[in-house]
């Protein structure tokens, strides 16, 4: 049925792409920068992981207003 609404959507994987990098940057390489002492690169890795994760839930949020 083409008017049924339903549509096909690569926004989910995307999302979890985005929550799982998050995670993954914020428990392996903020830590591995802090231990080598890289100051710039752990700040910028910091930034990087939250920055993701925060894409990664404010689009699920926006996908369950939308629902």
């Amino acid at each position: 049925m083409i008017g049924e609404g339903y549509t096909i959507s690569y926004l989910n994987y995307a999302i979890f792409l985005w929550i799982i990098s998050g995670l993954l940057i914020l428990l392996i390489d903020v830590k591995q920068f802090k231990l080598v002492g890289l100051s710039k690169e752990h700040k910028v890795s910091r930034f990087i992981g939250w920055f993701n994760l925060i894409i990664g839930i404010l689009l699920i949020l926006f996908e369950l207003v939308l629902q």
